[in-house]
């Protein structure tokens, strides 16, 4: 048995105030899930918590608290971030440019959006493969984050019984956990849709590789109020076609293969809204499909909604790699 058999990990999400935790493993090369769980913090997670010290106890609290009331037997985090806590940027980059002056050439990139000095920031990136490599350019997939944030999550789980193995970002956890379960060809241009409570992140793949991403607020009402599915509905149409429209993606929301939507707020009327409106497959994702499920696992999902485990499990597969 080689040493990343029988790894286990927990993959943890923290959307606003809704914490979800897949705890999985790998045996023979093979993912499982062993439990799946659900809570809810006391306050949001957004950016006003990262001025007080004292939430990062609190968030601990709440995370120490849902692990034990589950028996969770991992100790190793695999942690989520919330895109909107982040800068993204698909940045061209000449082909002809040695790749010991492509750090310097980002950093410099970076500095013509950031706000803050560059120093205070941690700065991922990435090539992309967009499958056209004839051409004199190709993309780089920049991510930056504050130091402080990351800071702040490794102070906030030094207050847990975890361990903080890796940070990923909830776009890039979905879109992993999207790969692992679906088959596409590099041609096929996938929508995937997080809905919460009063955002809307939207994601395109090109094939298996990333295309683009944009984060969106729409105005929340009450969820009592009539009609309210169907304005998220047309909101998510209208904002969809406009993205196809200005990358130059194609005519309209039909021009994409499939749409798959996740997120807390995936309800039935929003998907069937959305289904009667445009000739394209569109559904429900599931982190699921393809992985194996422990009997404690497959009872704790069945009575859930699998798509609101689409980052969580992301994020494990994330950890586990």
């Amino acid at each position: 048995m080689t040493q990343d058999e029988n790894t286990g990990i927990l993959g943890i999400s923290l959307i606003d105030d809704q914490l979800r935790i897949v705890e999985g493993k790998k045996l023979l090369n093979e993912f499982q899930v062993t439990q799946v769980a659900h809570g809810r913090v006391r306050r949001p997670f957004n950016f006003d918590v990262f001025s007080d010290k004292s939430m990062a106890r609190r968030f601990a609290e709440d995370i120490n608290r849902l692990c034990e009331s589950q028996q969770f037997q991992e100790t190793q985090a695999a942690f989520s971030l919330d895109s909107r806590m982040v800068l993204i940027k698909k940045i061209p980059v000449d082909k002809a440019l040695e790749q010991k002056k492509l750090h310097d050439h980002l950093n410099w990139e970076v500095r013509q959006f950031a706000i803050s000095p560059i120093e205070e920031y941690i700065i991922d990136f990435e090539q992309i493969n967009q499958g056209s490599e004839n051409g004199p350019l190709y993309n780089m997939l920049v991510v930056v984050v504050r130091k402080k944030i990351v800071e702040y999550l490794k102070q906030l789980f030094q207050h847990t019984h975890l361990q903080l193995k890796v940070v990923d970002v909830d776009i890039f956890s979905a879109q992993r956990a999207l790969q692992l379960n679906y088959d596409y060809s590099g041609a096929d241009r996938i929508g995937l849709i997080d809905i919460e409570e009063k955002t809307v992140h939207f994601s395109i793949l090109n094939g298996r590789n990333y295309f683009l991403s944009q984060d969106l607020t729409f105005q929340s009402k009450d969820s009592d109020t009539p009609g309210q599915d169907d304005s998220i509905a047309r909101f998510i149409s209208k904002e969809l076609r406009r993205i196809i429209l200005d990358q130059q993606i194609g005519r309209g929301v039909e021009d994409l293969n499939e749409i798959l939507l996740y997120g807390e707020g995936v309800e039935d009327n929003v998907l069937e809204g959305l289904q009667n409106s445009h000739n394209v497959r569109i559904d429900r994702a599931n982190p699921f499909k393809k992985i194996k499920l422990i009997d404690k696992a497959r009872d704790a999902i069945k009575q859930s909604r699998s798509e609101r485990f689409m980052i969580s499990v992301g994020a494990a597969l994330r950890g586990i790699q």
